[in-house]
């Protein structure tokens, strides 16, 4: 039996991926980690007997209730649960640039990687390659539009392919007035059309930064150059990706709004264990994705065209501003301005080492929230 663990458990993806192997009862959970949710990591532990459990804070009321359970806590608990002799396969959850770290540790001890963090990627990518080539590593994508492309290629065959296309939603705004955007409020950018997802996910679809982090994210997984891989707005979500072969062809890649799948493929490949939806072409709409609506996706385009830890800059830009906008600290057009101005502010030339990664990760998200939070 597969042995997993599952960092951030008590999250969208992880309470999923839970849903999923006690219905097919064929993996063992032995490691469960989570930021604060304690009630809900409290049942988890009840249902599925994990032999090691992280916390970011010390909790004596899971020490004192579980005594099996090893329990680590702290920075460094996250490396550790990653690493673990007894895992044979790491399920990363977590939200933010806190995944790196421990991919890259699952990695180095000969883990298989399931990746629904994507500012791993984001801001690691060259480094998280680097790791699969000298450990032969194993990552599979969590998300629905690399699932799909990676479920097409699997299909068509990479070699055969000429362009990708990751689809949009156009979040809950792609209708709206412009010149009112300044305006919105935090629930109506929280007001997803078609996706029901956690805050910070949620408002990134809302400004297309999300987008642009995935398209970073195809290149690095899917190792196309940049000007193929393409974007657009499917307004129903229904359509997750697109693949132009090279006869000329375009292939859609289909399934319902929901993560199901995509984490069921991460867990079962390269067995099937779902069927995809049947709709027909007349049920989707499609429309070009408006820069002056959508400014932030052409900001991962930059940041990946200057390499580096250019990246970096921009996802930690916009980890603060998010946080800034959830805590009513800025408007919501003030997202693309400070993200914008960082990647000017922190432009550089260094190579994507980790502790490159890590110095820039720090010292822009403290810049930005020292200088906007007070």
């Amino acid at each position: 039996m597969e042995n997993i663990v599952i960092l951030g458990s008590t999250g969208s993806i992880g309470t999923q991926a839970l849903d999923i192997i006690k219905e097919f009862n064929d993996k063992r959970v032995v490691g469960l980690s989570c930021g604060y949710n304690i009630n809900l990591l409290d049942s988890q532990i009840e249902e599925f007997n994990p032999l090691y459990v992280s916390t970011i804070e010390k909790n004596d009321y899971l020490i004192n209730k579980y005594k099996d359970v090893k329990f680590y806590y702290g920075v460094d608990a996250l490396k550790t649960m990653a690493s673990l002799d007894e895992a044979d396969t790491i399920l990363n959850s977590l939200v933010g640039s806190a995944g790196l770290v421990p991919t890259l540790e699952a990695i180095k001890h000969h883990k298989k990687v399931l990746l629904s963090n994507k500012e791993t990627l984001v801001i690691g990518g060259s480094l998280v390659y680097e790791y699969l080539k000298k450990y032969n590593g194993t990552l599979y994508p969590i998300d629905s539009e690399h699932s799909s492309i990676w479920e097409l290629l699997d299909k068509y065959g990479k070699e055969n392919v000429d362009e990708l296309t990751i689809t949009a939603s156009g979040g809950p705004f792609r209708d709206y007035p412009l010149d009112k955007l300044k305006d919105v409020s935090i629930n109506e950018v929280l007001n997803h059309p078609n996706w029901k997802m956690g805050k910070k996910i949620t408002v990134d679809s809302a400004t297309m930064m999300n987008k642009g982090f995935e398209v970073i994210e195809a290149y690095y997984l899917f190792k196309f150059p940049l000007d193929k891989i393409k974007t657009i707005i499917n307004m129903e979500s229904l359509v997750h990706s697109m693949i132009k072969l090279k006869d000329g062809r375009i292939i859609k890649g289909v399934d319902k709004a929901s993560m199901k799948n995509p984490i069921m493929r991460a867990l079962y490949y390269p067995s099937i264990r779902y069927e995809l939806e049947k709709h027909d072409d007349s049920e989707f709409h499609f429309r070009e994705i408006d820069n002056n609506r959508y400014p932030c996706l052409e900001l991962a385009y930059i940041a990946l065209n200057r390499g580096g830890c250019n990246p970096a800059v921009l996802n930690s830009a916009n980890e603060a501003s998010v946080k800034l906008f959830l805590d009513g600290k800025i408007k919501f057009t003030d997202i693309y301005t400070i993200n914008k101005n960082a990647l000017e502010e922190f432009v550089n030339n260094d190579i994507a080492s980790l502790e490159n990664i890590l110095k820039y990760d720090n010292i822009v998200k403290e810049t930005i929230l020292k200088r906007y939070g007070d």
